[in-house]
């Protein structure tokens, strides 16, 4: 009796835990994050991270969501995903998606609208679709069940970096931006439409890219924390300095996966949170 009793406590420890969590995997240069409310009652996955392919060369190995997003999944007692948002077809955003759709059971897939006609795209998922339903998003829409809100974009595109979703919604106690690899011209054509939008947290875009993170926006967006996904010694030098440069006339503070590895917002029902980082 007393074993079971420990048992059954485990298990409801690690399947459903009292915390939330908003989590940045480490996962080389590409996006991969995990945002879950307390007792596991809403799972969501945006973007899957994956190599780039240089030179036509075969990619080999396992992935890195199969080394370290769906292991840590599974060591957090996640065996399905209720929602996987995809920013845009860009393989370091969405390479992985097909060893994330075969190794945890996936209800619906979120991607921009427009991108399931994209042909390249659609191959890439079609082996792996059979359980799971395709929402096409843009502005003004939400991810079922979540906090989570679309904010861009506002017309039809195939998934390049200017069709990003971007979603925004409040967790923890602050507000969150996931900005995909939004240029500047539509960081500023959001604001056009959401001149109230502010947030707490902003993932900076594109890797924090020049291309990316406009000062006049951080500026109105009142932005308090910055979150980097890059990768180590990437070839394209990000984060560039001139967005670094961005956040320091701002006050802002970075976290970023190259110097601080997998971070973690971990929260309560109705508190802030605590920041971690791996």
């Amino acid at each position: 009796v007393i074993l079971g009793a420990a048992y059954l406590a485990c298990f409801l420890v690690i399947h459903f835990p009292t915390f939330g969590e908003v989590t940045f995997f480490d996962i080389g240069q590409g996006d991969s994050f995990l945002v879950r409310s307390p007792y596991n009652r809403q799972i969501t996955m945006i973007d899957t991270g994956g190599r780039v392919n240089f030179g036509g060369k075969k990619i080999t190995g396992r992935s890195r969501a199969q080394r370290i997003s769906i292991n840590y999944l599974k060591s957090q007692g996640i065996s399905h995903i209720d929602n996987l948002c995809l920013s845009h077809q860009d393989a370091d955003h969405v390479g992985d998606v097909g060893d994330v759709l075969q190794g945890v059971h996936v209800k619906r897939l979120y991607v921009p609208l427009g991108m399931t006609q994209n042909p390249q795209f659609m191959k890439r998922i079609q082996p792996y679709i059979q359980h799971t339903q395709i929402v096409p998003v843009q502005a003004g829409q939400q991810i079922i069940g979540t906090p989570l809100n679309v904010v861009h974009p506002f017309k039809p595109g195939l998934g390049t970096n200017e069709d990003s979703m971007v979603l925004t919604g409040q967790m923890g106690g602050l507000r969150w931006l996931f900005t995909g690899d939004l240029d500047q011209a539509g960081e500023r054509e959001i604001l056009n439409h959401y001149p109230a939008l502010r947030t707490d947290v902003l993932k900076l875009g594109h890797h924090g890219s020049k291309t990316s993170t406009n000062p006049e926006v951080v500026k109105q967006l009142q932005v308090k924390i910055g979150i980097i996904s890059a990768g180590r010694n990437n070839r394209y030098g990000h984060p560039n300095q001139e967005t670094l440069a961005t956040l320091a006339a701002n006050h802002v503070p970075a976290f970023n996966t190259q110097v601080n590895g997998m971070i973690r917002y971990r929260y309560t029902n109705h508190a802030t949170g605590r920041w971690q980082t791996f």
